[in-house]
């Protein structure tokens, strides 16, 4: 019979077995949920784009009109002032008198091309206004979501008006709760990725204290489970703002790259562009033109740039949720250990006790305790975890780094 505490290698097989199923089960189900949450994302936005197509449709039908209107106008007055300048001609007109005719003409024809462009969406051509494609309503509808709001096009109808209202009511919260989710899921993996490798030194000093054979290799710390133990916070490690600013300035001279041969902008007016669009600002200033000009000779490359501008928007302010998170979580630790050091802040004895029971000296090693192996998930075989914690001293001398037991 076994000794009271020995677990088997098959139960604990078993045990982590049975870890991995639930991680796997925890996965999938924060896979799915975002998933879910960018379909629901993604069809609200393209429903959003069909309704205002058909609700701005007659609208545009009258623009088209009125721009035809227009052209027939222009082209009819250019004819009208080449025959009246060549009639005048005929006549016995002084040089003062013809000049100020042809000056009268040519005022009248400025103003009423000023005025036809302005009010009547006159562009010296003969094609319809097209406003409302689907992919100028796509873009539309996820800045209006976004709250981005560039203004290259807006609803002119009565109806457009209000459906944007109510549209904008239900787009808004729900992008932001998406946005939301997979900014928290970012934070925890980059946390968890940035976890690992900035602990992994101290994991294996760590590792190497435990070691009490001669010639016994320590487990490799990357089979580690991340954890959340008392005596190793793996969770509690705080991404540097410096890194967070790192990681939003290379997304950032991505998209800057990107834009530069997408649209044929300068570096830095794509990084502009990035900029104004990630923050929500949306000057307007510079808008996305080819990548969402699905009607040209490559509308399959047009395409595939639709859905790579949008990615890349989506992504973008996921990632700049994930450093909001992860800066404040930071700001904030910062402000409760300043009012822990001036009094301004009560703490438990439990607090107190944990503190002073783990913190560490400059040429001192905490161990783990008894009978764990840096998760609190998995035991070891045949250890009693009434013995006390042992203390090693780190002392460099020629032979290189020695580790002497200085446990009381």
């Amino acid at each position: 019979m076994p000794p009271p505490g020995h677990r088997s290698n098959r139960g604990n097989e078993k045990d982590m077995g049975d870890s991995k199923q639930t991680r796997g089960k925890r996965i999938a189900t924060v896979l799915l949920s975002h998933t879910v949450l960018l379909l629901i994302v993604c069809i609200y936005a393209a429903l959003g784009a069909y309704m205002f197509m058909n609700v701005e449709e007659a609208r545009q039908n009258l623009a088209t009109r009125n721009k035809e209107g227009a052209t027939r106008v222009v082209k009819s007055s250019k004819k009208y002032i080449a025959l009246d300048m060549y009639y005048n001609s005929q006549r016995n007109l002084t040089g003062t008198k013809f000049k100020q005719l042809a000056r009268t003409n040519l005022q009248n024809f400025h103003a009423y091309i000023v005025k036809a462009a302005t009010n009547l969406r006159y562009d010296g051509t003969d094609e319809p206004v097209n406003d409302w494609t689907f992919s100028n309503s796509l873009l539309f509808t996820f800045t209006t979501m976004a709250a981005i709001g560039y203004g290259n096009i807006a609803p002119e109808s009565f109806k457009g008006q209000v459906y944007c209202i109510f549209y904008g009511i239900i787009g808004v919260p729900l992008l932001l709760v998406f946005l939301a989710s997979i900014g928290d899921f970012l934070a925890d993996t980059f946390r968890r990725i940035y976890s690992r490798g900035c602990c992994v030194v101290c994991r294996v000093t760590r590792k190497k204290s435990e070691v009490t054979k001669e010639g016994k290799k320590p487990k490799s710390v990357f089979k580690d489970v991340v954890g959340n133990e008392s005596y190793m916070p793996t969770e509690e490690v705080f991404v540097p703002i410096t890194v967070n600013v790192c990681v939003l300035a290379v997304y950032l001279m991505a998209g800057g790259v990107i834009f530069m041969y997408w649209e044929g902008w300068d570096f830095h007016e794509a990084a502009y562009f990035s900029f104004i669009t990630l923050s929500t600002i949306g000057f307007g200033d510079y808008v996305p033109g080819r990548s969402f000009d699905v009607t040209s000779d490559s509308a399959l490359v047009s395409a595939l740039m639709l859905a790579g501008t949008l990615t890349y928007t989506l992504l973008g302010m996921a990632l700049l949720s994930m450093c909001i998170n992860l800066i404040q979580e930071q700001i904030v630790s910062k402000f409760k250990w300043l009012a822990d050091e001036l009094g301004m802040s009560e703490e438990s004895e439990e607090e107190i006790r944990a503190r002073q029971k783990y913190r560490k000296t400059e040429y001192e090693v905490i161990t783990t305790p008894a009978g764990k192996d840096g998760n609190k998930h998995l035991q070891l075989q045949n250890v009693d975890d009434s013995k006390p914690m042992r203390r090693f001293r780190r002392i460099k001398d020629d032979n290189g780094l020695q580790f002497t037991d200085v446990t009381q």
